[in-house]
């Protein structure tokens, strides 16, 4: 393999791994403290898309501006969706059956109401980091790099906050045990909203770093929510390095595959891999037996 080609490989791998490990450490954020399967994840990611599109593609205001107000906004819609929905759903008998049909009509409604207000023509996010870089053969777009980099200090402080800080303690100490960690004091019930909240705005801030490249419409969450899975059964359901770890190996396999085979064939030897990988490891990359 010609050195160049393996560099480009190696760089769009690690965008994308740094994508799919962002969608999917907000989700596996959510299903380690609530057990929930939130399948409407991926359209958060969609709204984050879309609110990039209309503050900096019709206002012509500044992509920090779009990044904080996607946090800010798409953590609010999970805080809301919690306490609205879920945490009513938690008290009934089959819960994981009633969340997981819960979240496929709230994905669906999402997806009406996107193609009600915005159509179903995708729409083109301006970059907020135009032009290219070429070393030894190598082509370098500053928005990818970009979104390696916010997606490096989102992983980041997400990590400090869960270890560092008194609230981080107590989402780790819901994870681990809630009946101990409610009977230490702990509000499971804010916990689960701030964590649904965290983990939905993940999603929503990756929606702003990779709609100038991919593009969004009303539909994009589907493509996300299977790589999120893909990821999180990769690294190991419930476990946040594990996601990290999945992403990257995910990215990495579709990156080699897309300069060598089709997409057809990518897809199928991405699942291929996956399923050689489980094989010999059931429990994920980092996921406990």
């Amino acid at each position: 393999m010609e050195s160049y080609l393996l560099m480009q490989g190696l760089f769009n791998g690690l965008m994308l791994g740094m994508f799919y490990a962002l969608i999917a450490l907000g989700l596996s954020l959510i299903f380690g403290i609530m057990g929930i399967v939130n399948f409407a994840h991926g359209e958060m990611y969609m709204i984050g898309g879309y609110i990039a599109y209309y503050i900096t593609g019709r206002l012509g205001m500044n992509f920090f501006v779009a990044l904080i107000a996607a946090i800010l906004f798409v953590g609010l819609i999970g805080i809301i969706l919690e306490k609205g929905i879920f945490r009513h759903l938690a008290k009934g008998p089959n819960m994981e059956v009633t969340s997981l049909i819960a979240a496929l009509g709230l994905a669906w409604i999402f997806q009406i109401l996107t193609v009600i207000f915005f159509g179903e023509l995708d729409k083109n996010v301006p970059s907020a980091f135009p032009g290219i870089i070429r070393i030894a053969g190598v082509t370098f777009t500053y928005q990818r790099i970009a979104a390696i980099i916010f997606g490096a200090v989102l992983i980041l402080l997400l990590n400090l906050f869960l270890l560092r800080t008194k609230t981080g303690m107590a989402i780790r100490a819901v994870a681990q045990d809630e009946e101990g960690a409610v009977l230490q004091g702990v509000q499971a019930n804010r916990i689960n909203a701030l964590s649904f909240g965290i983990g939905c705005s993940l999603a929503g801030a990756s929606g702003v770093l990779m709609s100038p490249v991919f593009g969004i419409n009303p539909f994009s969450g589907h493509g996300v929510i299977l790589k999120a899975f893909l990821v999180v059964i990769l690294g190991g359901m419930g476990s946040i390095p594990g996601a990290l770890l999945g992403g990257i190996v995910l990215g990495i396999i579709e990156s080699f595959g897309n300069l060598f085979f089709r997409m057809p064939v990518v897809s199928v030897l991405t699942f291929v891999i996956i399923l050689a990988i489980l094989i010999f490891k059931p429990e994920g990359l980092m996921g406990r037996a």
